[in-house]
């Protein structure tokens, strides 16, 4: 029982810190400033064991970091030394106390978690409409009805686009802040798919331009993918598309 509740624990750990920590610059490692404290290892067993432990030092203390934001204070000393004392087996705490302890962090965590996400997903509609207002003052910028906003960079020529096109793009999506989720570019290939199985704001948006057409959206949350967000994607996010219609085919 304590094994399977410190492996859900973990995972509200990676869940909630691990896209935050891969979108952040990793610390650098603090220099030894004195050689002659230096440990010497002996085999290649031991280098190992050092550069996982180090990995696993470094996680701890960001998600320390990340935790206090939370309103949850750990000991990070405390963690180390039942760390240790599991390997000697010489346990402070009977297991039933473990447990229970356990159990009672999963539900602050979970809780926390939940309050930390429903504010982001305020402040995030809060600066996707300052966004989208500053963004309206750029020359050749539209907004329909939908809350869509977008700017024809070239129109393009050919076939008009329905949502029973099948399209052929390529593409840049990013955030407001500029963390790039996806780019086709990137991959070195376009993407294929007909418009009607892609999010609102491309179907609208694409319709204003045709075969080898550029365009950048910017989709509010209403038009993209709601409060519930997708992986990389937090909640309430309003997305910018660069877009360019490579090809365009109707039956």
């Amino acid at each position: 029982m304590i094994f399977f509740r410190i492996k859900r624990i973990m995972l509200l750990f990676l869940l909630f810190y691990m896209p935050i920590l891969y979108a952040e610059t990793q610390p650098t490692l603090p220099m030894q400033s004195d050689s002659k404290n230096k440990k010497i290892f002996k085999s290649e067993t031991e280098k190992i064991g050092y550069a996982l432990g180090v990995s696993l030092g470094n996680y701890v203390n960001q998600s320390f970091e990340k935790q206090k934001k939370l309103g949850i204070k750990l000991d990070k000393y405390s963690l180390l030394l039942g760390i240790q004392d599991a390997i000697s087996n010489n346990l402070q705490l009977s297991n039933q106390e473990i447990s229970e302890i356990l159990e009672k962090l999963e539900k602050k965590l979970k809780n926390a978690t939940k309050i930390q996400i429903k504010k982001d997903e305020k402040e995030n509609l809060i600066q996707g409409q300052l966004y989208m207002k500053e963004f309206s003052k750029i020359k050749g910028v539209r907004q329909t009805e939908s809350g869509l906003m977008y700017l024809i960079e070239k129109p393009g020529k050919g076939e008009k686009i329905t949502e029973n096109t099948e399209i052929t793009v390529h593409y840049k999506g990013s955030l407001i802040n500029g963390i790039e989720f996806d780019n086709s570019y990137i991959r070195g290939k376009p993407v294929t798919f007909m418009l009607k199985d892609v999010i609102l704001g491309w179907q609208e948006g694409l319709k204003y331009i045709k075969k080898n057409g550029k365009i950048k959206l910017v989709i509010p949350p209403s038009l993209g993918y709601g409060n519930t967000g997708l992986n990389g994607i937090p909640g309430n996010s309003t997305l910018i598309f660069d877009i360019e219609l490579v090809d365009v085919k109707n039956d």
